[in-house]
């Protein structure tokens, strides 16, 4: 059946669907749903682009069998015809004194009249038992994350030189920017993408929703979760800091757009 707009419990079913294979050691199905577009980026694993590259990186790779302890999974429309759905899957080896936890965003566009995924981040933590650390995005916090980009105005994505090539990032789902050594870093709710454009250039495409904390930081207000001294921290337990000298105008005016924004919902 040819499709023409995606659905967001089919695509959820799919991603389910997908880990369940790979931690059955059965990656071959998730080839299937790759195309000439996808792109694939693991932390700490190189980026892969176009279906045959990931394809013949993962080709050998058959998995260990794994039991998924706990999974949850949110799609978030983007327009007709893309989606994303992102979450967590912890899972453990049989008889094994670890979890591993795998926090992904898997993103799906019609294209030909089938669902294809144009792109996949996946980032890991480990759990030893006895010592588990607390999860930075934890299912409350994709929650959140769903809830403010589906409340987000449309907006065209915000065409960015990253190298040689150029990336396309909704503004909505940029957490802060970071200018430190003449690199600048744009740090999303699923990746983190490097620009070539200087932090002040950035500053003027932005929508007002970034402001400076100072030369070298500009923070989505939508993400900060609390406001301490000298410090501002976001939803996912990233702190940036705060100059001391600006610290008192900063916090005044930080409080006055999130107070601003409240009232507009």
């Amino acid at each position: 059946m040819v499709k023409e707009k995606i659905n967001l419990e089919e695509i959820t079913a799919l991603t389910k669907e997908l880990f369940h294979a790979q931690y059955a050691g059965k990656p071959e199905l998730w080839f299937a749903y790759l195309c000439a577009d996808s792109i694939y980026l693991g932390t700490g694993e190189e980026l892969l682009f176009g279906g045959d590259a990931i394809r013949a990186r993962f080709k050998g790779f058959h998995g260990k069998r794994a039991e998924i302890v706990q999974e949850n999974y949110f799609p978030i429309p983007l327009n007709d015809t893309t989606a994303q759905v992102c979450g967590q899957i912890i899972v453990q080896r049989p008889g094994g004194t670890y979890r591993a936890v795998t926090y992904f965003t898997i993103c799906y566009r019609i294209i030909d009249g089938e669902i294809r995924m144009i792109h996949q981040h996946n980032s890991y933590e480990y759990m030893w038992h006895g010592k588990n650390s607390t999860l930075k995005l934890d299912s409350d916090t994709l929650q959140f994350v769903r809830s403010l980009l589906l409340k987000a105005p449309e907006r065209k994505r915000m065409p960015v030189r990253s190298g040689t090539q150029t990336v396309f990032i909704n503004p909505y789902n940029l957490m802060y920017v970071q200018s430190q050594r003449k690199k600048t870093s744009l740090v999303c709710v699923d990746c983190t993408v490097f620009c070539n454009s200087p932090i002040g250039e950035l500053a003027r495409e932005l929508p007002r929703i970034f402001y400076p904390l100072h030369r070298g930081y500009l923070v989505n207000i939508l993400y900060i979760a609390a406001i301490r001294r000298f410090e501002v921290e976001l939803i996912s337990g990233v702190t940036l800091p705060i100059p001391a000298m600006t610290y008192k105008q900063v916090k005044q005016d930080l409080e006055q757009l999130l107070q601003n924004d409240r009232s507009k919902g």
